[in-house]
This record gives C-alpha cells, sequence and structure tokens, in this order.
C-alpha cells in the first residue's frame, strides 16, 4: 500500500491549470459520480443498497443545488460532500488550482474564493472571548492567525493576519464540519493556491487542530507528535527492562524497504528487553513490504515478551494496520490518540482520474482490507489513552511499572 501521510498538502501533487474555474458544476458533479463507481469502494459498500439509494439521493439534491453560478470552491465542497457517502480515505477529491500567480488577484478564480463578509475586528473580538475549550477562537500558525467561527452547523476558518503571499485577511482558508465519531472533515485552500483538498482525520485536541496543526496557545503543552529524528528506523534502550524503536514510515521510496527490513533483521533478533515500545505516531503507512516483516518480528518476540505501540492521529493505512495487530496479541498494548482512520483501502497503480478538464481528480483506490471497514474514516481506538501534558513515552514507562 502506497504511503499516503496526509499531512495531505503535501503528498497530492497539484495538477496545475489557470481554467479551472471555467468548470461548469453540474457537468463535474456527474462525471465524478460515474467515475467514482470505478472505485473498489464504491463497488464493495454499494453491494448495500441502501448506500446506492444514499449516493443517487446525495446526487439529485446536490445538482438541484448548483446552477452557472456556482464556484470552483463551493462545487469542490459539493463533490467531496457526494464522496463522503462512501468511506474511502484513500480516494479523495482535490479541486484544481491555478499556476499563474503573478496575475492571481485579476483571475476569476482568486476572485471568487470564499471571503467573510461581516467586520474582522468584532469577529476577533468576539472570538478572542471563546472558552479556551470551545472550537470556536483565535488560533495561530507561523506567520498567520485564523478566527474559527460557527456557521449554521460548519465552522469556517477566516484568516485575520498573515504574511503570505497574496492571502488577505478575510479570506477563508478552510471548512471545518463534523465527520465520524469525533472526527471532523476539514476542506482548505493550498496556501500557494495549487489546489482544494481534504480529509477527514481532523480532531481538536486542547486547543490545536492535531491534523491542521493550528494551535490557540503554543506555551500550552503539546506532547503529541513523535520526537524529531534524522533517523527513520532506529532502536534504543530505555533501562534494563524497556526498549523504544522508531518506525516513522513505510514509504517505499528512498530504498526505505532494504533500509527498513535490514533494520528488522538485525534489531529484532537482538532484543534483550522484556517490555519493547514501538513508536508509530506520525507513520503514514505505506508498503506491506516493510508492514508484513515487521509484523512478523512482533508476532515472535510477542509469544514471550510485551509490546506497546504509540499511534496518533497522524498514523494512517499500514501504521494503523500494524497498531491493530499489536492490540490484537495476548501482549500487545495500543497508548495514544486515536488514528487517522485511513486504513481499510489502498493505492495499488494509484491511477489518477481527470474530471473535465483537469477541474476536479482523484485516485482510484484498487486494493480492499475487510477486515479493517470498520474503523475506515473512524481510526484505530486504543486501550490506554496518553494525555499531551506529559510526554508520551515517560507516560508509557509509567504504565509498564505499574501492571
Amino acid at each position: 500500500m502506497r504511503a499516503i501521510y496526509l499531512s495531505f498538502l503535501f503528498v497530492f501533487t497539484a495538477i496545475l491549470s489557470g481554467k479551472a474555474q471555467n468548470c461548469d458544476c453540474k457537468t463535474s458533479l456527474n462525471e465524478f459520480a460515474e467515475k467514482y463507481k470505478q472505485t473498489i469502494s464504491y463497488k464493495q459498500q454499494t453491494k448495500d443498497r441502501k448506500v446506492e439509494e444514499a449516493y443517487t439521493a446525495k446526487l439529485n439534491v446536490l445538482l438541484a443545488e448548483v446552477d452557472s453560478n456556482t464556484t470552483h470552491w463551493e462545487c469542490f465542497i459539493k463533490i467531496t460532500d457526494l464522496k463522503d457517502v462512501i468511506r474511502d480515505e484513500h480516494s479523495r477529491v482535490r479541486g484544481t488550482g491555478i499556476s499563474d500567480t503573478i496575475n492571481i488577484k485579476n483571475s476569476i478564480f482568486y476572485k471568487n474564493l470564499p471571503r467573510y463578509q461581516g467586520d474582522l475586528n468584532a469577529l476577533k473580538t468576539e472570538l478572542n472571548q471563546k472558552p479556551f475549550e470551545d472550537i470556536e477562537g483565535v488560533y495561530y500558525s507561523e506567520g498567520s492567525t485564523f478566527g474559527v467561527v460557527k456557521d449554521q452547523d460548519k465552522y469556517l476558518g477566516i484568516l485575520l493576519k498573515t504574511q503570505m503571499d497574496h492571502w488577505e485577511p478575510g479570506m477563508q482558508f478552510f471548512e471545518l464540519i463534523p465527520s465520524l465519531g469525533d472526527k471532523f472533515r476539514i476542506s482548505f485552500i493550498k496556501s500557494d493556491f495549487s489546489l482544494f483538498a481534504s480529509s477527514r482525520a481532523e480532531r481538536v485536541v486542547n486547543g490545536r487542530f492535531v491534523f491542521y496543526g493550528i494551535y490557540k496557545d503554543k506555551t500550552q503543552p503539546y506532547h503529541y507528535n513523535a520526537p524529531e529524528s534524522d533517523s527513520l528506523f532506529y532502536y534504543k534502550p530505555l533501562n534494563k527492562k524497556v526498549g523504544y524503536m522508531r518506525i516513522a514510515t513505510f514509504s517505499w521510496a528512498n530504498d526505505n524497504v532494504a533500509v527498513a527490513n535490514k533494520f528488522i533483521d538485525d534489531i529484532f533478533p537482538n532484543l534483550e528487553v522484556n517490555h519493547l515500545i514501538i513508536d508509530l505516531r506520525n507513520n503514514g503507512g505505506g508498503t506491506d513490504q516493510i508492514g508484513k516483516p515487521l509484523r512478523k518480528a512482533i508476532k515472535k518476540y510477542a509469544k514471550r515478551n510485551n509490546i506497546y505501540v504509540l499511534v496518533n492521529g497522524k498514523s494512517g493505512s499500514n501504521a494503523e494496520q500494524t497498531t491493530h495487530f499489536i492490540g490484537e496479541l495476548k501482549n500487545g498494548t495500543v497508548l495514544g490518540d486515536r488514528s487517522m482512520g485511513v486504513i481499510a483501502y489502498g493505492l495499488n497503480y494509484g491511477d489518477l482520474i481527470i474530471i473535465g478538464d483537469n477541474c476536479y481528480s482523484f485516485y482510484l483506490s484498487d486494493l480492499k482490507f475487510n477486515e479493517f471497514y470498520e474503523f475506515e474514516s473512524r481510526g484505530v481506538p486504543v486501550d490506554v489513552s496518553l494525555n499531551n501534558n506529559e510526554d508520551w513515552i515517560e507516560q508509557t514507562l509509567k504504565y509498564i511499572e505499574n501492571q
């Protein structure tokens, strides 16, 4: 399975075109509705006639809502609404952006981007009064300030201040709508305007967007992500009883398969600890050429020893399958936070399906893993939840000590 780590901001390669704003939404919706039926997820899930009927009903509702004035962004949201009748996070819709950033402000594409119509100063004053635990409020990233405000059944991310080229206060950067369980679907405009994209992996925890990364207060403790390292695969003993192993990716790229398998072959036979922590945080998945050898080594180790896996909302695909595998072992424990929920399908050839004249696109999922369907779009749950106020490895060590 190909690595799909979403930071979706980076995995998706933009199809650059200045013609995107000329796309007719009704035509695009109909074309997408037919082409999406090629995905293995659609074929599988519409064996249930209720799902097929829901897909058709949603299409008819959306077609009645669009006309010649529907903007490119609005149409992208509607196509995404239709796609999300089917649970398949490997195969998400993208909207084509614009490549001509020199003249971007004179383009129809730019003029039709969503904007907040109210008073920004009043909005910021109102949002600053929201409780810290509310989703609404003022958020920050490096160089930008956002106001997240509720608008009926969704939240809008409005730019209040920024250093980014061509972005202006009042422009809408993303929208957030409730999805399955405690997750949200975030649909966003990439900062260079090259594409529209979405993910149903978003959660808001302790004043932070787990997926998107914006925060209310950077001074608040946030021990969520894996420790940074120059090595994708490494091991170190933490004490005489416990060892720590970092597996940062299952991607086949950059000779990772050979490197990972050598690491697995070298380390596991020589482990002298009875407790092994495997850190899969921020691991977006990848190929079974790494996943299967790792799971085989884990199974052998866990026959006489205890194994603990750290996972978070940025752990996806093959990393989630490995997480579930460890959780099913007699001596396995899953700690951290619910995973991404990109687990039941995959991309073998990863054909890119184009809608219209480079208006929209999606990758054709062609692998299925039926045993994981219940976790698709929801994520794999944990046995032990860890808080963000203290280092997760330290929390795991305390958990091991107390067993």
